[in-house]
């Protein structure tokens, strides 16, 4: 009864959006004004993501009604110029890309297969699945996340010390004025395919990123600091980062640990653990999970389920 429910309201939103084809919304978001079709078209699917999770025994019927939802109207992610960063950013937390939502249902039967696994059980399925991903090369990995991925209408910014850049739309920006920050060290492993996986890559300011170099990541004890800007500080043994980037710095280090099989500290993942749940996942960096997905397809599953990081004892 409920899945015969469902079909009837989802088809009837698919009629809606065939009938106010053509129709604008007032509300605008950036440049780009959301047709009222897509607007319902949106809400339909997101029900059925919805329906899909709490119920996965629908699996089966919700993705044939997403089929006769499509064909009313073909859903894509608008935008003024199919390299803005928009494309990824514009809709935060309302849309995925196409990619994402094309393999929601995918995502959803492997997370709902991990549901009764712990520890190393939980950490191999992990693995398996997300070492699986689409290799750049360093360079190009950089130009996707310097153009596509951080960048926020011209703008880079860094992720410990808040310093907002500007770079040309659609070039890379000098060295001298921001680096790409590797969360996890060349030095300490980030080679071959680890070093270009854009997971755990992120814009940082020259000296920032300097400072921190291979470094373990810990709180700073004393005064007597050799760096200290935006909230980030190194004292010559660890380097604290600020606290608006804590928790993305954690899922960085897990995922990585994770997907390349390499140990952290206990003393460094001691204090990942405090800033995981110091900083919680935000719309930004699930829409940057999002946004890497279509690129690299893998995501971050310590971002799409932060309770992972406690069901596992050891990274």
């Amino acid at each position: 009864m409920m899945s015969l429910n469902i079909k009837k309201y989802a088809l009837l939103l698919g009629l809606s959006v065939a009938l106010s084809a053509g129709t604008t919304l007032a509300a605008q978001e950036g440049n780009d004004k959301i047709s009222a079709s897509d607007k319902l078209l949106e809400e339909a699917m997101s029900l059925l993501d919805k329906v899909e999770i709490n119920s996965p025994k629908t699996r089966s019927d919700v993705e044939l009604i997403r089929k006769k939802l499509l064909k009313y109207k073909n859903f894509k992610i608008k935008s003024t110029d199919d390299n803005s960063p928009e494309l990824m950013f514009s809709r935060m937390g309302s849309t995925t890309t196409a990619y994402s939502r094309n393999n929601k249902a995918k995502r959803v039967a492997f997370y709902n297969s991990c549901r009764n696994l712990n520890g190393d059980n939980l950490k191999k399925k992990l693995h398996d699945e997300v070492a699986k991903h689409k290799v750049y090369d360093y360079k190009e990995a950089r130009r996707l996340m310097y153009t596509q991925i951080d960048n926020r209408n011209g703008t880079l910014e860094c992720v410990y010390t808040g310093k907002v850049v500007s770079v040309p739309a659609g070039k890379m920006p000098s060295g001298n004025i921001i680096n790409c920050e590797h969360t996890w060290p060349q030095s300490k492993g980030a080679v071959g395919d680890a070093k270009s996986d854009i997971h755990h890559l992120f814009p940082a300011d020259p000296d920032a990123n300097s400072k921190r170099g291979s470094f373990p990541f810990g709180y700073v004890k004393g005064n007597d600091l050799k760096f200290n800007e935006g909230g980030s500080k190194f004292d010559g043994d660890v380097f604290e980062v600020r606290r608006q980037h804590r928790g993305n710095v954690a899922r960085a280090m897990f995922y990585f640990s994770t997907v390349y099989e390499m140990p952290i500290d206990a003393e460094q993942e001691a204090t990942l653990r405090k800033w995981h749940k110091e900083d919680p996942v935000d719309a930004n960096e699930m829409a940057r999970n999002d946004a890497i997905e279509a690129l690299q397809q893998n995501r971050n599953p310590y971002i799409d389920h932060p309770e992972y990081v406690e069901k596992i004892a050891d990274f």
